[in-house]
This record gives structure tokens, C-alpha cells and sequence, in this order.
């Protein structure tokens, strides 16, 4: 079985969490700061994952203030500096040099990119220095929560912890009114627990708990635990580590053998899913051995998913057997594709099973 490094924690923080109205707020700076530091002093080797570019860029030109696409790149390009200087000004004023490092998810999952960032990121730490994290969103949008994920699984981190403006998930929307109860473990991810998620995209940000909990499948999968908590408190971090009873904790799958391919996770979990395929048994049989899915292997697709987009594979009788990126649009599902055309092959998908690789 492989093991973590347990001492490596990837921390990533909302735009919530740092941003109100456009602008950083010092006073959600220095708490973020004091985490980092608790944790450094614990013996911890965090990396920071921030939110806010686009948020903190949209202020800055009236035509960007809800603008998407290239607008949304723009405003991110316009932020970024923003973000990272104010940052680096306060870590500073606790004592931490940092590093800006700005990643897409092709530098973790493409061979050649991943070991020169692995490099720089080992480099970081024998020096001291707090590696700042953010998604490249000058050069296309999507999001932190799934990008730090992913880091933590190339890192081999022990923890993720995802820092938002609530204490974790719970078994119905605060919203909505009426009791609701955090929920403290999970020991596996299921559709009924990401419904509870909601849809719900925070103001100022590109996610949201839903996303949250796609970022917990690409973590868990890679072996790490994860979790779920409130920004209020600097002792966060430390407190998660040792397993205290905050936010919602996410137990790891256990990694056996090689470690988990980081892109056919990226590919499975990127997004909630848009979705749904019901495989007949010999469509079964192919998810079962890890082959391509075939429409003939198909009895009926569910939902308006394009080409690319993250859909689930069910069973007959509706259980979730993988979840993965699709290759053809539901219209060419039901009406257009030829019986052998393959809709997902072997790395686009993920089967769903404690036990399954």
C-alpha cells in the first residue's frame, strides 16, 4: 500500500474567505496567515491555495464587472498581481517568505509539465518557502477547489483542507431554514450525500459545495483525507490534521499498487455530473474489465450533457457504477452514434467502488 507524506497539506481558501465586495479583507488575511503559521510550527509543509483573482479584477474595469469568458480571463490577469502582493505582504509580517506558483490541471496530469513542477515545489519546501497556489485563469477558467485536489493527490498529502464561509456539509441546506446538522465523517461519497450539496455558486467565486465535493472524489481517490471546514478559526488547520471534530471529514481510499492516475481522475470528477448512461449487461461487463463503453452497450442516456462533460454510468436498476467524461452529446447518444462507437474508453472514467482501482 502507498503511504502519504503526512507532514505535506494542501490548505486552499475561498474567495469568500478572503474577499467581500471586490477587495481583500485584512482581517480574513491575517487569519489565513495565522494558520499557516500554526501549522508550519506543528512540524506541517503547507501549500496554499487561494481564490479571489477574478473577484478582486472584476472592480477594477466597469465592462468586467459580469463579464464571462474572456472577460472572466481578463479580470483574472488584473487580480492576480493584486492577490498575490497583498499576500505576500502580510505572510511576510509573520515571518513567511512565499512563492507564487500559477497552475492548470495539464501541468499535474501530463507527464512531462509534472515533474519540473514537482521539482519546484520540493525546491520550495527544502527552502522554507510557502508555495501560493492559483488556477491560470488568464489562460481559461475553472476552478481551485478541483485544482487543489489534484495537487494534494500529486503531492501525496497527507490532508486537503477546503476552507469556505460554512462549518462543513450538512443534511439539508442552513438555508432553507429549519434544523440542520453538520455531518462530521463521511467514509464514502455517494450521490444521496451530494445532493445535499445543493447547487448553490458563492457570491464572487466560480464553485461551490457541489464543487467542493467533486474536488473530495479526485482526493479521496488519490488516498487523501480531506476536509470540509469554516475559515473562523486560525487553529484550523492544526486541528484537522489531528483529526479534531471540524467541518466535514472525508475518509481517503486506500491506495494500493501505483498511484492513481491523476487525469482519469481529473477526467471522472472535474465537474458535478451533467448526466447519466444506463448500461445494458454487456455494458456492465465492460465497466466491470475497464473497457470502452459502446452504444450498443447503452439502453438510455439521461440529461442535456454535451461532448466533454462529466456524466454518471448507471446500472439498471439505477446504481452508480463509474462516473466519467463522455464523448458525445446526449442527442448523438440517443439518436446519432453508430452501435460500436465508443462513448467513453478505459481512462475517461472511474468505477465507483471501495474496492475498485
Amino acid at each position: 500500500m502507498v503511504t502519504p507524506d503526512e507532514d505535506r497539506v494542501v490548505l486552499k481558501i475561498g474567495t469568500t474567505s478572503l474577499v467581500t465586495d471586490g477587495r481583500l479583507e485584512p482581517e480574513k488575511v491575517e487569519r489565513l496567515c495565522a494558520a499557516v503559521r500554526l501549522g508550519i510550527r506543528a512540524g506541517l509543509a503547507p501549500v496554499v491555495v487561494t481564490s479571489g483573482a477574478i473577484a478582486i479584477g472584476r472592480t477594477r474595469h466597469a465592462a468586467l464587472g459580469d463579464a464571462n469568458g474572456a472577460g472572466q480571463q481578463v479580470a483574472a490577469a488584473i487580480g492576480q498581481g493584486l492577490l498575490y502582493g497583498a499576500l505576500q505582504e502580510t505572510f511576510a509580517s509573520y515571518g513567511l517568505e512565499t512563492g507564487q506558483v500559477l497552475l492548470t490541471p495539464y501541468d499535474l496530469i501530463e507527464a512531462d509539465r509534472g515533474e519540473r513542477v514537482r521539482a519546484t515545489f520540493d525546491e520550495m519546501r527544502s527552502l522554507g518557502v510557502v508555495p501560493i497556489v492559483n488556477e491560470n485563469d488568464a489562460l481559461g477558467v475553472r476552478n481551485n477547489d478541483v485544482l487543489a485536489a489534484l495537487l494534494s493527490g500529486f503531492l501525496r498529502a497527507g490532508l486537503l483542507v477546503l476552507l469556505t464561509n460554512v462549518p462543513g456539509l450538512y443534511d439539508r441546506d442552513p438555508q432553507l431554514g429549519g434544523k440542520a446538522t453538520r455531518i462530521g465523517k463521511v467514509a464514502e461519497l455517494t450521490p444521496q450525500l451530494e445532493a445535499l450539496a445543493g447547487g448553490t455558486v458563492v457570491a464572487g467565486g466560480t464553485g461551490g459545495m457541489q464543487m467542493k465535493l467533486s474536488a473530495c472524489w479526485i482526493a479521496t481517490y488519490s488516498g487523501v483525507r480531506t476536509v470540509i471546514a469554516d475559515t473562523a478559526d486560525p487553529a484550523v488547520l492544526v486541528a484537522a490534521r489531528e483529526g479534531a471534530d471540524i467541518g466535514t471529514a472525508f475518509a481517503p481510499r486506500p491506495v494500493r499498487g501505483a498511484w492513481p492516475d491523476a487525469g482519469r481522475l481529473w477526467r471522472a470528477f472535474r465537474t458535478p455530473p451533467r448526466g447519466a448512461v444506463t448500461c445494458a449487461p454487456a455494458g456492465l461487463m465492460a465497466i466491470e474489465h475497464r473497457q470502452a463503453l459502446r452504444r450498443i452497450q447503452v439502453t438510455t442516456a439521461r440529461g442535456q450533457f454535451h461532448a466533454g462533460d462529466v456524466v454518471d454510468i448507471t446500472g439498471p436498476d439505477a446504481t452508480l457504477l463509474a462516473r466519467g467524461s463522455i464523448r458525445y452529446p446526449a442527442s448523438a447518444v440517443e439518436f446519432g452514434c453508430e452501435p460500436g462507437t465508443a462513448l467513453l474508453v478505459g481512462s475517461d472514467y472511474v468505477r465507483i467502488r471501495r474496492d475498485a482501482p
